[in-house]
């Protein structure tokens, strides 16, 4: 059984700060568990943070997959989002790089 339910800029969007320990959060509570207990909470926002710092490895992501009776493919997608966005955001925090953005978002006007 398949709870997603679509992407957009809500909670299910995970590409946002923090959105992919969000689209867990979802995930979750959609799968049965209890995210208002705080245990439960910290463990699934722990899981996120350790899959943003140190990657998803295929058998985590069929695990998470199987828990949370999504695709493994939404996973990597919900994941690949934030990923994404932080590393833009490291590029972009560098002043080279943000002033080059910057010149460059000029010439395309």
């Amino acid at each position: 059984m398949n709870h997603h339910h679509g992407t957009g800029p809500t909670d299910d969007d995970p590409g946002g700060r923090g959105g992919f320990a969000r689209w867990l959060l979802r995930q979750y509570r959609l799968a049965g568990y209890d995210t208002d207990d705080i245990d439960a909470h910290v463990r699934i926002v722990s899981i996120a943070a350790v899959a943003l710092d140190e990657g998803l490895t295929p058998e985590r992501t069929a695990e998470l997959a199987r828990t949370l009776a999504v695709t493994p493919h939404e996973i990597t997608t919900a994941h690949r989002a934030e990923t994404r966005r932080r590393t833009l955001d490291r590029i972009l925090d560098h002043p080279g790089l943000a002033a080059l953005d910057a010149h460059l978002d000029d010439i395309v006007r």
